[in-house]
């Protein structure tokens, strides 16, 4: 199966004060042990922007931050979409004609529909609600 990762999961699995932290190692272990199939995770630019933004700044961990951009440019297993202009624009629709979604989602749910991939490891509802499965919540 192929993985959207979102920030919420990355900050999650990564900040060991974030709330859902014990469910993203769990998750992420399932996924280690094959107990969750998997094939490939995806993410964006955007996605990656925001959780090392989010590291550094709120978390106020400089060094986690580089930390987990290394692991997410570097890894084998991970896909990253870089957004471009036709891209950007597609999400601009999208996030036009629905209330709710951050832009950056909308830019996701675009990025999961271009890549079929249908499973995001998220703990934000946003997902589910605009109809893709999630893994962590």
């Amino acid at each position: 199966m192929k993985i959207f990762l979102d920030t919420s999961a990355l900050v999650a699995l990564y900040n060991t004060d974030d709330s859902h932290h014990e469910e993203a190692r769990a998750t992420m272990e399932m996924i280690r042990r094959g107990e969750i199939p998997f094939t490939r995770f995806y993410t964006t630019d955007y996605i990656i922007d925001e959780t090392l933004t989010f590291l550094s700044r709120v978390v106020k961990n400089h060094g986690l931050a580089v930390e987990v951009g290394k692991a997410l440019l570097g890894s084998p297993f991970t896909s990253i979409i870089y957004i471009d202009q036709d891209f950007f624009q597609r999400s601009w629709e999208r996030f036009q004609s629905v209330e709710g979604p951050s832009f950056t989602d909308c830019a996701s749910f675009t990025a999961m529909d271009d890549t079929g991939v249908n499973h995001a490891f998220t703990f934000d509802a946003h997902f589910k609600t605009a109809g893709y499965r999630t893994l962590g919540d």
